[in-house]
């Protein structure tokens, strides 16, 4: 939910500005837009830091839930591959 509130945040901020430039003072769209950009990631990192980190803790747990735990198959599957790939990465002795 924190990172729903965080985006519409910015967005908002983002979209004050931009439509504040562009419509309010004439300013060419692109300009405007590079502006509004600039101006809605410096306010929202100084002045929202808190919403921000728990918004990025909600986005961690998220992920977390949707990693499947592996099967010991798998696990033995990936130990056989990580030794052969290491035994393949060794310096081979060229007098052997």
């Amino acid at each position: 939910m924190q990172l729903l509130k965080y985006t519409v945040l910015r967005l908002g901020i983002f979209l004050v500005v931009f439509l504040g430039l562009w419509w309010g003072l004439k300013w060419p769209i692109f300009v405007a837009g590079l502006v509004g950009l600039v101006i809605a990631f410096a306010v929202s990192y100084l002045f929202f830091n808190n919403l921000r980190l728990r918004a990025n803790q909600d986005v961690g747990k998220a992920f977390n839930k949707t990693t499947a735990s592996k099967s010991e198959k798998q696990l033995a599957d990936e130990a056989a591959e990580d030794s052969y790939d290491e035994s393949q990465r060794r310096p081979q002795d060229p007098t052997a």
